[in-house]
């Protein structure tokens, strides 16, 4: 019982006095922050990146405005190549009525 004793007041009298490196919890976060992200998959990263940009006006506009200028495009450039198209089946539908010779399927 006396050792039992003896040891209680050996571990009350003890006191560590460690000195703390200032800045020492947020460099600790630093490092965790920081193996994390080394850890995260492309796509994690691609789409962490995408969430915080996009949340910016200029860059939103931005692609909303890409965004139309290429689909109006595209509209445009097909449908001048449709109706380049039907101009053409409209002539030679034209020729066939003014000329009884240019209908298919009649020979003389």
């Amino acid at each position: 019982m006396n050792t039992d004793q003896n040891l209680k007041q050996q571990l009350s009298a003890w006191k560590v006095e460690v000195e703390v490196p200032p800045r020492f919890q947020a460099n600790v976060w630093a490092q965790i922050a920081a193996q994390e992200s080394a850890n995260r998959s492309l796509v994690e990263r691609l789409r962490d990146w995408f969430a915080t940009e996009f949340c910016k006006p200029q860059l939103a506009a931005a692609v909303v405005t890409l965004g139309l200028t290429l689909s109006i495009s595209t509209a445009y450039f097909r449908a001048q190549d449709s109706n380049a198209n039907d101009g053409r089946e409209l002539e030679a539908r034209y020729m066939e009525t003014i000329n009884p010779l240019a209908h298919g399927g009649h020979s003389s």
